[in-house]
């Protein structure tokens, strides 16, 4: 895998307990948008009268941003579940967290997984390629 498609899905995976909160906040953008005073004084009518329910949920459905968050966590939650328990604490302690208490040797002294130290980095790498493969990157 290259380097720069291996940093973006890192990226990606530092970002994922964010995507929630995007995910919130986009949906908010959608169904309250920003709006401005129409000049138009006395102008004609509209020939199709949708509904704004209507359109906000037509909105919902087909905006790219929103869609592409919410695969990205499906495909994240889909990869972690394929993967052993020794692979998800891995990659909760190196890229969920907030602020990482062990690095891979940490996890592996404080007994926190189960595995020596090359089947821990081949576990964090096979992960992250599956995740590449998923995403299109790799």
């Amino acid at each position: 895998m290259r380097r720069w498609a291996f940093k973006c899905i890192e990226g990606i995976l530092r970002d994922y307990p964010n995507i929630p909160d995007y995910i919130k906040q986009r949906e908010q953008e959608l169904m309250y948008p920003i709006q401005t005073p129409d000049e138009n004084i006395g102008g004609g009518r509209s020939s199709t009268i949708i509904k704004p329910q209507e359109r906000m949920i037509i909105t919902l459905d087909e905006d790219r941003r929103l869609n592409a968050l919410k695969q990205q966590r499906k495909l994240i939650d889909d990869t972690l579940d394929e993967f052993g328990t020794d692979t998800e604490v891995i990659i909760n302690e190196l890229y969920f967290k907030k602020r990482q208490e062990y690095t891979i040797e940490g996890l592996i002294e404080q007994r926190k997984i189960f595995v020596g130290r090359s089947k821990a980095f081949e576990l964090k790498t096979k992960f992250i390629e599956s995740l590449g493969t998923k995403l299109g990157l790799y």
